[in-house]
């Protein structure tokens, strides 16, 4: 009997594979592009809420600056450029008297001007209720005195540019009123954009409203209450080769959702719960789980080989301050698949080039613009990109 339990627990200590090493997602620093001493007119600010994008062979980086992150007088963006990604300049800052110029968006548009899209928020020169600074009164007062435009709380406005110096004027659609066209993607000679409200004033697309445009200055509605139940706010599209849309959403009460827009009008749209693998192991968990939160200022990127990135800022497990976290993305299965994080905080823009990926953030004390560099991984067994997402 004895001789028997032996052979046994021999047996089975060589059938019993030995536990896989826990696989080690890469962390990523990034350089200081800016900070407050590029910044003479102010003694304090705070920089946050980037984008990246290359245009004509330089380097534009766009991010929101003032004195708090929401809403105020100072609020202000700034568009710097870079012929190598060392040496930056101011090329344009978007102001706009008695409003904050939200964080801008870059694009290039079908007729190959470089685009700003942002949100101005119309703010009162002195604090009101509790030290915000809204224009609109929040709590049934209606509007402050000799306001000429009692019902507008903020405006989708857009810049263009031929050559990345001269911006010319704001345009800003009527469509845009009180909502907030959030990034834009242009696909087959049309721009494309989800919009939001806070709904503070009237409701105008309080469940999401999907926009499109052809020069980008004048816009109208495709498809009205777009939002799964979940709700949303924050949305950023792509397409794949058969024109099929794909949106990355920062969810209500779910962190993230995925959506499917059927061609060629985008009016059907199917909306799916998001698993993520943490680890990159195979191992699912809910997003509710992994994504703490939300995932702030969702992008979606598909890259030169086809594969779909997803990056966010992420509250994930031992981040109270949340990191800029990379994915691939399964748009069929609703997978998130972590691969990668980059040291920051705030919003990103991501740009692949030349093999390597080009990740804007900011620091956790809003002090300074970062650009961080990383080799964009080889396909591996999920996330071949193509076959899984047309």
């Amino acid at each position: 009997m004895l001789m028997a339990c032996m052979l046994a627990q021999a047996a089975f200590a060589q059938t019993r594979a030995p536990a896989p090493p826990a696989k080690v997602i890469p962390s990523v620093s990034g350089k200081r592009i800016w900070d407050i001493s590029r910044i003479t007119d102010r003694e304090k600010s705070l920089m946050q809420l980037t984008d990246l994008i290359r245009f004509k062979g330089n380097w534009y980086c766009g991010f929101h600056e003032g004195e708090i992150h929401h809403n105020h007088p100072t609020g202000r963006g700034r568009i710097i450029s870079s012929p190598d990604g060392e040496h930056w300049e101011t090329v344009a800052l978007l102001q706009w008297d008695g409003a904050d110029v939200r964080e801008p968006k870059l694009a290039i548009t079908a007729e190959g001007n470089l685009m700003v899209n942002t949100s101005i928020y119309f703010v009162s020169r002195q604090p009101r209720d509790k030290g915000a600074y809204y224009q609109l009164e929040q709590r049934g007062g209606g509007a402050p005195p000799n306001d000429s435009e009692p019902n507008v709380e903020r405006q989708s406005v857009t810049w263009l540019t031929t050559d990345g110096k001269d911006w010319g004027s704001a345009y800003a659609c009527p469509s845009g009123i009180n909502t907030w066209r959030w990034e834009v993607l242009w696909h087959n000679g049309m721009g494309y954009s989800l919009a939001y409200s806070s709904q503070s004033r009237g409701g105008k697309d309080s469940m999401g409203t999907l926009y499109r445009t052809r020069d980008g200055r004048s816009w109208r509605p495709l498809k009205e209450a777009m939002f799964p139940d979940t709700g949303g706010t924050e949305a950023a599209l792509n397409f794949g080769p058969d024109n099929t849309a794909y949106c990355l959403l920062r969810g209500g009460s779910e962190p993230v959702m995925i959506g499917i827009g059927k061609a060629p009008r985008y009016q059907q749209w199917d909306w799916k719960t998001v698993s993520v693998d943490w680890q990159g192991d195979g191992t699912l968990q809910p997003a509710k789980t992994a994504i703490r939160g939300a995932l702030g200022g969702p992008k979606l990127i598909r890259l030169s080989d086809g594969r779909l990135l997803a990056a966010g800022r992420v509250l994930g497990p031992g981040r109270e301050d949340g990191s800029i976290t990379l994915f691939w993305v399964d748009t069929e299965k609703a997978i998130l698949t972590r691969f990668a994080e980059v040291d920051g905080t705030s919003y990103a823009g991501v740009v692949e080039h030349e093999g390597m990926l080009w990740v804007s953030c900011c620091n956790s004390d809003s002090s300074g613009i970062f650009l961080a560099k990383l080799k964009v991984p080889e396909p591996t067994h999920g996330n071949q990109g193509p076959t899984s997402n047309k």
